[in-house]
């Protein structure tokens, strides 16, 4: 026991080794993905704004202003963009002043393949909600070729799919809510949309029917 306590006082233990200011660079947006998706969100929310008028023009109805196509992306738009700017704010102060402490202690966090790593992080990282971003776009392209209901059932089907949650009850739900949404903006406010190409196969009283309704 002497000869063992005697030995870690002569040779006691180093303590690890710090990592590479390199390696470092590398590490620190692997763990927390920096601001590229709000900055991404930004200049897409910035571009759709711009275009809404010609994407989502103003149509003539009695039934109020509430039910134009455009009111409602408008919506999602501008919360979308007010909030990825204030992301995009806080991390331009985080990032002026990291920048600032790198110059200090010599690291390159800027070098291409330290970049190319915090892109794959991010993507990585937000792979979730691309993918739903991904459907939701097939969701609105089908609108015209499957109807709403069968849509939206999919739609939200893929979802619970997606998120290992499609069994016999989440199925029930999702068909209700489906129902409810078609009682809703197809019933209750009636919000337009064209005609559709599978109901176009159906007899033409009941293709009107699911046109105005389905």
């Amino acid at each position: 026991m002497a000869t063992q306590s005697t030995t870690k006082e002569i040779y006691p233990a180093e303590p690890p080794e710090p990592a590479a200011p390199e390696l470092q660079a590398v590490q620190e947006p692997l763990a927390a993905p920096g601001a590229g998706i709000y900055l991404l969100l930004l200049l897409l929310g910035t571009v759709l704004l711009a275009l809404l008028p010609w994407q989502a023009s103003w149509i003539d109805t009695s039934k109020g202003w509430y039910i134009q196509p455009m009111i409602g992306s408008s919506l999602g738009l501008v919360i979308m963009t007010l909030f990825a700017a204030l992301r995009v704010g806080q991390a331009a102060r985080r990032v002026l002043a990291d920048r600032a402490q790198s110059d200090r202690a010599g690291q390159t966090s800027m070098r291409p393949d330290n970049l190319i790593n915090q892109l794959a992080c991010v993507v990585l990282g937000y792979r979730t909600a691309i993918i739903c971003g991904l459907l939701f776009l097939l969701y609105i392209e089908s609108l015209s070729v499957v109807g709403f209901t069968l849509s939206t059932l999919l739609f939200i089907t893929t979802l619970l799919l997606l998120s290992r949650l499609l069994n016999r009850f989440w199925l029930l739900m999702a068909v209700l809510a489906t129902a409810m949404m078609v009682l809703v903006f197809r019933v209750g406010v009636s919000v337009w949309m064209p005609d559709v190409w599978l109901y176009g196969l159906l007899p033409d009283q009941l293709a009107d029917f699911a046109n105005m309704y389905l």
